[in-house]
């Protein structure tokens, strides 16, 4: 049955790995589910428009129950503490995502202090990575001014904009934004 729901391309590799004896039919009827619930889910990801998600946050020397709500209709993250939004923060405002050990990872901000989650699984921590992904790249089509609220200046790299070249002496020059 799972095998129907697979390319042709996937159904070969498995087939070839049994035909190897890198795995016994039980495997790659596993290897088959796996694939189609791999499918399954990144189209998920793709199709939908908000995702909650449980995390934790280090707040007062320990770590609180949070839900993370990423909505892509109003383009903002939420911080959900026991039903009441503690924070919004506008995709815009949104700078790059660190994996770092384990299930943590932080969202930095442009003008903000980073936030510190912790994931409750490697699961929920890629899904959640993929999705800060999107939305910065998303950030990097727009113009500087609108990724930055207005304030160009706290931007890494300008995109737009006049620059004037001044020569001090023959073998230096400046350019001025």
């Amino acid at each position: 049955d799972f095998f129907f729901q697979l390319s042709q391309e996937k159904i070969l590799k498995i087939m070839n790995m049994v035909k190897n004896k890198e795995v016994s039919i039980e495997g790659a009827l596993h290897l088959a589910q796996k694939e189609v619930y791999a499918e399954k889910d990144s189209q998920d990801l793709l199709t939908s428009s908000q995702f909650n998600f449980v995390i934790y946050k280090y707040k007062h020397y320990r770590w609180q129950k949070r839900i993370l709500q990423i909505d892509f209709n109003t383009k903002t993250i939420f911080n959900i503490e026991k039903g009441i939004i503690k924070k919004q923060f506008p995709f815009s405002q949104v700078k790059a995502c660190e994996d770092t050990e384990r299930r943590r990872f932080s969202i930095v901000f442009h003008g903000r202090q980073d936030y510190e989650l912790e994931a409750v699984s490697l699961d929920d921590k890629r899904k959640i990575t993929y999705l800060l992904s999107r939305v910065i790249q998303s950030n990097s089509y727009k113009r500087p001014a609108e990724s930055c609220s207005g304030r160009p200046a706290e931007c890494d790299v300008i995109h737009e904009g006049l620059l004037d070249l001044q020569q001090k002496t023959f073998t230096s020059t400046e350019w001025v934004k």
